[in-house]
């Protein structure tokens, strides 16, 4: 993947850039200091993938949101550290990552990997607090959306492949293990988004969770 690294921080663009380049089949094809920058360079060079200091956002949702919508590109945010709400509010925006500094050696390359392959990753010590926090947001803007009104809207085929994203399954797998093509998986993603009204497949996993639509064993 061509991977566009973002940070105000040359010491961090540096950290990353040295990592991305020990991953094999990954290349870093340039730089950006701020959101705006990011956005019009990765345009320019085409990235597949951008990494980027959560430290850069003003809104977690909506400026990954429209970080996605401008590049087509996964976003893959880091931090120094990281709360439940933060995670899901860069999720729910669109991002396909969002890793831990000091875990960037071990689980960047995991995080490019899964996006590449149309998945997400989190730092594993942010999952728990990410589930605790989906878990608490059931009396909000969006109580009104249940279990059984996504069911409702979803064929049956379409509501194993959201429940399969929840859980944290690539394409590929979902593929596998549905015994379909990657194209077909992607089709329904596409029919999950546009029935649910969502942006992306990091909105339709935080939605899966608020909703309790999945729950996970934890």
């Amino acid at each position: 993947m061509l991977v566009l690294v973002a940070d105000t921080d040359p010491t961090g663009r540096k950290l990353v850039r040295k990592i991305v380049e020990r991953c094999p089949g990954q290349e870093v094809v340039g730089e950006a200091d701020d959101l705006h920058a990011a956005a019009s360079v990765a345009r320019d060079v085409h990235a597949d993938a951008i990494v980027l200091a959560s430290a850069m956002l003003t809104d977690g949702r909506t400026d990954v949101g429209d970080l996605v919508h401008r590049t087509d590109a996964a976003v893959i945010l880091t931090a120094i550290s990281g709360t439940g709400a933060a995670v899901w509010s860069g999720l729910s925006g669109g991002a396909s990552g969002y890793l831990l500094r000091d875990r960037l050696a071990n689980d960047l390359p995991q995080a490019l990997i899964a996006a590449e392959a149309g998945g997400a990753f989190v730092s594993p010590p942010l999952t728990r607090q990410m589930i605790g926090y989906m878990a608490d947001r059931l009396v909000d803007e969006e109580a009104g959306v249940s279990a059984a009104s996504i069911a409702d809207l979803l064929l049956p085929r379409e509501r194993e492949t959201l429940l399969r994203l929840a859980d944290g399954q690539s394409t590929e797998e979902i593929a596998a293990i549905m015994s379909v093509t990657t194209a077909t998986v992607r089709a329904y993603v596409s029919r999950i988004l546009r029935k649910l009204g969502l942006r992306s497949r990091g909105e339709a996993i935080a939605l899966a969770y608020r909703s309790r639509f999945y729950s996970p064993a934890v």
